[in-house]
């Protein structure tokens, strides 16, 4: 089927760094329509054409955001998953790449998760709404892909971080939580507050290294099996912190609030598949990375202009 790339949440984070790579694509907002809604997806589908789908548009947010609005994120994500999808299949269009997040898979305390492990067990409870409607968008493009024989297809990035995140300290992502409150520390003399007690591990990943891959999974002929996409075996919340803090210039204290809640002490994740699928792939370093997305951030703050910020009503549609 011919026609353009339709991405959704086209502005969002991931959506405003495919713009970079693919400017002719058509990129859907929800100023456009309301997604949860069929009948509106089905109608913008109709109207575009498109001949190719990267489906990027949810309701995300950070561990504080999942653990008040569970069910939210539920409702929301599997609501406009299945629209979307259901709509391109009545169109025919074959070829579809969604994203999943590492929050669908299980966690285990003896080995990484990998591709396998997506219906081995059940998500982390703090998330599991997310995690639920995310293994719902897998399950459905599988299925799809296997009756009609189309190239529909799932990726599954770590946490995505870069410029355009949401630097809201309270309900964005950690990396973009922690940039605004270091930068808060640092302009007005007080200490730099990280939730939880530092020794969390996560993954990091650059947002223009996940564009590059989706950009190129639209055009590849991948089976439906999910990709996950890590860069390396993570690092722990206080190495993180410190590295922003040096990236910033902030030599003042870090300070762990054990209070705040942190998520699961340990998270990771191996592709099994992805060196295979993305063999020319390189990533950026994660110094690299916090270097460009700390100076787009602090341009924009010395300059004015707006810093992506969605406080609960913890949710927003990219």
């Amino acid at each position: 089927m011919t026609g353009p790339l339709l991405v959704t949440g086209g502005t969002g984070l991931l959506g405003s760094a495919v713009r970079k790579i693919r400017p002719d694509a058509i990129f859907l907002s929800r100023a456009d329509g309301d997604l949860r809604d069929r009948s509106v997806a089905q109608r913008l589908l109709e109207d575009i054409r498109p001949g190719q789908i990267l489906h990027l548009a949810g309701l995300v947010g950070g561990v504080k955001a999942n653990a008040a609005c569970n069910s939210r994120f539920f409702e929301d994500n599997a609501l406009i998953n299945t629209a979307v999808l259901s709509a391109a299949r009545s169109l025919g269009i074959q070829r579809l790449v969604s994203l999943l997040s590492s929050c669908a898979f299980p966690l285990f305390s003896d080995r990484p998760t990998t591709e396998n492990d997506l219906q081995a067990a059940l998500p982390y409870d703090g998330n599991a709404g997310y995690g639920y409607a995310k293994r719902m968008l897998d399950l459905h493009t599988c299925l799809v892909a296997k009756e009609e024989g189309w190239k529909w297809t799932t990726l599954t990035p770590v946490t995505i971080y870069g410029p355009q995140d949401s630097f809201d300290p309270e309900s964005g992502h950690v990396v973009g939580s922690l940039i605004s409150r270091c930068w808060a520390a640092k302009t007005t003399g007080t200490p730099f507050v990280v939730w939880g007690s530092g020794r969390a591990v996560r993954q990091f990943v650059f947002v223009d290294d996940v564009a590059k891959i989706a950009v190129e999974a639209t055009h590849r002929d991948l089976n439906a099996t999910t990709t996950i996409i890590t860069p390396d075996a993570g690092i722990t919340i206080q190495t993180l912190a410190e590295t922003i803090a040096a990236v910033m210039g902030y030599a003042g204290p870090i300070v762990f609030d054990r209070t705040q809640p942190e998520g699961v002490l340990v998270k990771r994740l191996r592709s099994l598949t992805f060196s295979e699928r993305f063999p020319d792939c390189r990533f950026t370093s994660l110094r690299s990375g916090l270097e460009a997305t700390v100076r787009w951030f602090i341009d924009h703050s010395l300059a004015g202009k707006g810093i992506p910020s969605r406080s609960l009503p913890l949710c927003h549609q990219s």
